[in-house]
C-alpha cells in the first residue's frame, strides 16, 4: 500500500454528496448574510433615528434663537425708539421757566429803567439739520435760545449799568447792545435801547451768582 486513500463509492454517490456539501456551504452563506443585513439594517436604522432626534433637536433650538434674536431686536427697536423721543424732548426742554428769566431780568433793571418788551425765541431747539449736514451727534450740542430786550432808562450809564448786570448773569451768553437812541418820555429825555442776548439752557439756574461766590473762585 502506498498511502493513498481510493474512494470505492459508485459515481452517482460521490455526485450526491458533493452537491449535498455545496447545497450546506450556500445555506450556511445565505444564513450568514441575512446576519449581517439583519446587524446592517439594524445599525442603520438606530443611527437614522439618532440623526433624525439630533436634526429634531437642532431645529427646535435654532428656532428658540430666532424666537429670542427676533425679540431682542423688538427690545432694542423699542429702546431706540424711547430714546429717540428722550432726546428730541431734552433738545426741546427748557429746564426752567420763562418767568423766572423775566423776573432775573427785572431784577437787574436799573430804578429809572423800564421794560417794554422781551421776545425769547426758542426756535434754534426744534431744528432739523439740513440733509448733507453734520447731525447734532457729531457736533457739539449747545442748547441755547435767542433773547431781546426793548424798553428805556434815564441816561447811557444806566443801560451801561443794566449790560453789565445781564453780563453777570451765568446763564446769559453773549450780552450785547443793538441799539440805543433818544426817546421822550412825558416831558422828560429817555434813553431806549434794544439788547439781545443768548439763553444758556445748560445752566441749571439763572440766579445771579452772588459777590461772595465770584471772589472765591477768583482767589
Amino acid at each position: 500500500m502506498n498511502g493513498r486513500s481510493m474512494d470505492l463509492r459508485p459515481e452517482s454517490v460521490r455526485c450526491r454528496v458533493a452537491s449535498a456539501r455545496e447545497k450546506t456551504h450556500l445555506r450556511n452563506m445565505s444564513v450568514i448574510a441575512g446576519v449581517l443585513l439583519t446587524v446592517a439594517w439594524s445599525t442603520g436604522a438606530w443611527r437614522l433615528s439618532d440623526a433624525r432626534a439630533e436634526h429634531a433637536q437642532a431645529t427646535a433650538q435654532a428656532e428658540e434663537i430666532l424666537r429670542v434674536e427676533q425679540e431682542l431686536a423688538r427690545i432694542t427697536l423699542r429702546f431706540d425708539e424711547a430714546g429717540q423721543a428722550l432726546s428730541a424732548w431734552r433738545r426741546c426742554s427748557i429746564p426752567f421757566g420763562a418767568s423766572t428769566i423775566v423776573a432775573s431780568i427785572v431784577n437787574d433793571l436799573p430804578e429809572s429803567g423800564t421794560i417794554e418788551r422781551i421776545e425769547l425765541d426758542a426756535g434754534s431747539l426744534m431744528a432739523k439739520p439740513i440733509r448733507g449736514a453734520r447731525s447734532r451727534s457729531d457736533q457739539s450740542e449747545v442748547r441755547r435760545i435767542t433773547a431781546e430786550i426793548e424798553g428805556f432808562t434815564a441816561s447811557d450809564d444806566d443801560v451801561a449799568l443794566f449790560v453789565e448786570a445781564l453780563r453777570n448773569r451765568p446763564l446769559l451768553r453773549d450780552v450785547r447792545v443793538e441799539t440805543t437812541r433818544h426817546r421822550t418820555v412825558g416831558e422828560e429825555t429817555a434813553r431806549a435801547f434794544r439788547i439781545a442776548f443768548d439763553i444758556d439752557l445748560s445752566v441749571a439756574s439763572p440766579v445771579l451768582a452772588s459777590p461772595e461766590s465770584t471772589e472765591g473762585k477768583s482767589k
